[in-house]
């Protein structure tokens, strides 16, 4: 199953024949319901035991936010994989892609469990790694442009203490 996170403009202009598109700001940055995300990843055709292959255009955060949501929710990493490089690499290298619209992919039969909470971390305890730099190292996945304090997007410039660039 190939799920390209893009924004659903960049995946009607081209995408990787077969990869369905889905729109990780509609849920992504909100909590939603246990039920509401069950029933959003069967529509997408997520099932036990299917390989997922997730990618965006590349150089962005929306398919490891994909791969977050989808562990966090109890989907095995063993069957997660990130395209590396999303569609940019894959364009480079010369593979094809369309414009074709993927048809509904048959209704998934994954259901979510108990949430895996050893994959995520709280405000808090971000808060006591970021003063123990010995004991903890925090990757920090934003743009130079964030992590050195070009963009402010929130009023204040800058990167979380003793975060570490890893673009």
């Amino acid at each position: 199953l190939i799920l390209d996170a893009s924004p659903p403009p960049i995946y009607a202009a081209q995408h990787i024949p077969g990869a369905i598109n889905v729109n990780v700001f509609l849920y992504g940055g909100r909590e939603a319901p246990v039920a509401e995300m069950e029933a959003t990843y069967q529509a997408w055709g997520v099932s036990p035991g299917k390989t997922i292959v997730l990618h965006d255009q590349g150089g962005s955060f929306m398919a490891t936010r994909l791969f977050f949501s989808l562990l966090y929710h109890g989907f095995p990493a063993k069957n997660l994989a990130i395209l590396d490089g999303g569609l940019s690499k894959w364009q480079e290298a010369g593979l094809p892609v369309t414009k074709d619209v993927t048809p509904v992919a048959k209704k998934g039969t994954f259901r979510i469990g108990k949430p895996n909470e050893d994959v995520r971390v709280r405000l808090p305890e971000a808060v006591t790694a970021s003063g123990d730099p010995a004991s903890h190292v925090l990757v920090e996945a934003l743009g130079a442009d964030w992590h050195f304090g070009e963009v402010a997007p929130f009023g204040r410039a800058g990167h979380i203490p003793y975060g570490v660039l890893l673009p």
